[in-house]
C-alpha cells in the first residue's frame, strides 16, 4: 500500500478514533493523544497504525479485553459507515469521548497548574517593581 494512504488527516483522525476535532486538538495541545507522524503544510497526518495503538492503549487503561474491544470497535466502524459523508464529522464515540476526557484531565491539570503558577509569581514580580506603583 502507499505510504500515504495510510495517513490520516486531523479531521479523519479525529473521526476514526471516535472523538471530536476538538477534542483531539486539545490532546495535541497538552502534548497527549496519538503520536502524530508528520507534520506538512496543509497540517498534521497520522498514521492509521498510531491511531490504532492510540486506541488500544486507552482500552487497555481501562481494563478492557480485546475481544470487547474489537466488538466495540466494529460496531464504532459500522454506525460511521452508515452515515452519509456529510453528517459524520459530527458524531463522536461516546466511550471514546470519556476516555480521551480522563487523559486530557490529567495530562491538563499539569499543564494548567504550571501556568498558573507561573502567572502568579508574573503577578507578585509586577506588584513589587516602582514602575507599578507610580501608575
Amino acid at each position: 500500500m502507499f505510504p500515504l494512504k495510510r495517513m490520516l488527516s486531523l479531521r479523519e483522525a479525529a473521526e476514526y478514533v471516535g472523538i471530536t476535532l476538538l477534542r483531539l486538538r486539545s490532546l495535541r495541545l497538552v502534548n497527549a493523544g496519538p503520536h502524530a507522524a508528520m507534520r506538512n503544510k496543509s497540517g498534521v497526518m497520522f498514521r492509521i497504525e498510531d491511531l490504532d495503538e492510540y486506541v488500544d492503549s486507552l482500552y487497555r487503561r481501562a481494563n478492557i479485553s480485546h475481544t470487547e474491544q474489537a466488538r466495540h470497535r466494529n460496531e464504532w466502524r459500522g454506525r460511521l459507515a452508515a452515515l452519509p459523508e456529510e453528517a459524520r464529522g459530527g458524531i463522536s464515540d461516546s466511550f471514546m469521548q470519556i476516555l480521551t476526557r480522563d487523559e486530557l484531565l490529567e495530562k491538563g491539570a499539569n499543564r494548567g497548574f504550571r501556568v498558573l503558577f507561573l502567572g502568579g509569581l508574573c503577578l507578585i514580580f509586577l506588584s513589587h517593581t516602582p514602575l507599578i506603583w507610580r501608575l
